[in-house]
């Protein structure tokens, strides 16, 4: 009977504890937008603190800038059970402390937009697919710009609850329930909320089924045209392709493309953005609706961002995986999320067939070639570690990023007799970490280790951590190329050794 009563006891216990777990519980109604501002509620209780601070993220993985997420907040209350106003203070422009903390049972805020008309004129450091946007006839919806967050208490479930016309269609990788005029979202924290972005507009999707992975294409034009079919056809190849080129491994088994398309008048000014996500990535276009001119610039868009699955979402340093919205620090590696992302996008064409070595290397040019307008004695891990700081220096890691991954896939092809190069050693890694992050001083000594080559030590030493020139004359050299005055040739007369390597390297 003691035994039967203390279960009882335990058994209660621990229902109290599920009851009382804390869940935010977010509101807002895409049909009450008022002068271009959403009013968002947030229902949540059970807190223990005297005080706490509400934030909005000064900044979210994927960028380098200072996006501030809290200045486009107002109207910021914060209220107990009975409805009464609690004492709030605002610290900064992303945060307000909170008295009386226990008592919380919601709070509310108006949202207003970052962007409207789409535009090129933005300042440096302001990341557009990071941004949200509102009209009334779709809603681009980047969760770290409409919710925030009680610092210390970023690991509790999310709920989000919108209210919309009745046309209107949520695109989005984030798991809901669908009502007629309402969406249920849900995610485990406020980190998987942020890396779920929303798209809402009239229904233009097209579904892409291949082995192993399912994707949603879904996009909105102001055109008012339906461009997902166009779009669909032309990623259907180039996920083929990528998925190939992974030796079938893909780091996912559902996507989504969330294109948005605004009309320009002209050719006169083409803008592609991107930001990726874990199952989703957000592309912002602002071309003529010409669907060969979007294609072109879809493509590389939609393959560098798919690509980042597997870096930095995939592998990355514990600077990364716990995130600071507000105070972040950052990895010392961009060469390898960027840097190796930028490669991949180059290489896995010219290596699935899709396109050939003159085109690839022309692409080299260009890189080498733009590589020059940046500064020449900053390690790119200096960079990394201060990209905010370094905004006119940025652009370098896609540059010299992507031409010191190609110099070490030849190296590593050198030193293996052709059989393993950079994507074998990110598989490779990715299999030793496990999903784990990794500690970042520790990652060249890694490589090593998991690729059995000490020459990356030197490697890394030389092109990484410090500045001298890369060796891309003699590297390329070594599969029978020439580099003089910028433009990349063959060799006369190839040895077997260069033909091979070449062969290993791009076929």
């Amino acid at each position: 009977m003691k035994k039967y009563i203390l279960l009882l006891l335990i058994f209660a216990a621990f229902n109290h504890k599920i009851s009382a777990q804390i869940v935010y519980r977010y509101e807002t109604n895409l049909k009450a937008l008022s002068n271009d501002k959403l009013a968002v509620n947030l229902k949540i209780s059970g807190f223990s603190e005297d005080t706490l601070t509400y934030c909005f993220p000064k900044i979210i993985p994927g960028i380098y800038g200072a996006m501030n997420f809290g200045q486009y907040i107002s109207a910021f209350e914060v209220f107990d059970k009975k409805g009464k106003k609690l004492k709030t203070e605002r610290k900064d422009q992303n945060s307000w402390k909170v008295y009386n903390a226990s008592a919380i049972a919601g709070l509310s805020y108006l949202v207003d937009d970052a962007w409207e008309t789409f535009g090129y004129k933005t300042g440096r450091g302001f990341y557009r697919s990071a941004a949200s946007s509102f009209s009334d006839s779709s809603f681009v919806l980047t969760p770290n710009s409409l919710f925030g967050y009680f610092r210390g208490h970023t690991e509790h479930p999310i709920e989000v609850s919108v209210r919309k016309g009745i046309n209107l269609y949520p695109a989005t990788s984030l798991k809901k329930t669908q009502k007629l005029n309402q969406d249920l979202f849900f995610a485990k924290n406020y980190h998987q909320l942020v890396d779920n972005p929303i798209i809402y507009a009239l229904p233009d999707t097209t579904l892409i089924k291949l082995p192993g992975i399912s994707v949603e294409v879904a996009c909105y034009s102001t055109s008012g045209k339906a461009i997902s079919k166009d779009i669909a056809e032309y990623i259907r190849p180039l996920l083929i392709s990528q998925s190939k080129y992974l030796n079938n491994k893909l780091p996912v088994d559902h996507y989504t493309f969330l294109i948005y398309h605004n009309l320009a008048p002209d050719n006169s000014h083409l803008v592609g953005d991107g930001l990726e996500h874990s199952n989703s990535t957000l592309i912002l276009l602002y071309m003529p609706l010409d669907i060969e001119t979007i294609r072109q610039n879809i493509y590389g868009i939609a393959s560098h961002e798919f690509f980042h699955t597997l870096m930095p979402l995939g592998l990355h340093s514990e600077e990364i995986e716990n995130y600071d919205y507000n105070e972040p620090k950052f990895s010392k590696h961009l060469w390898l999320y960027e840097g190796m992302t930028e490669y991949f996008t180059m290489h896995m064409p010219v290596k699935t067939g899709l396109t050939t070595e003159k085109e690839f290397f022309k692409t080299v040019e260009g890189k080498i070639a733009d590589m020059h307008e940046f500064k020449v004695d900053l390690p790119m891990t200096d960079l990394s570690l201060h990209p905010m700081e370094m905004q006119d220096q940025y652009y370098n890691v896609y540059l010299k990023g992507a031409l010191i991954n190609q110099c070490l896939d030849l190296k590593l092809r050198e030193l293996s007799g052709g059989e393993y190069g950079v994507k074998d050693l990110v598989l490779d890694l990715m299999a030793h970490y496990r999903g784990k992050p990794f500690e970042d001083d520790k990652l060249f000594s890694e490589m090593v280790i998991v690729s059995g080559f000490p020459e990356l030590k030197e490697f890394t030493e030389k092109y990484i951590l410090g500045t001298e020139p890369l060796p891309l004359e003699d590297y390329l050299l070594k599969a029978g190329l020439k580099l003089e005055n910028g433009k990349i040739s063959d060799i006369p007369n190839p040895s077997p050794e260069q033909q091979k390597l070449r062969k290993d390297w791009l076929h």
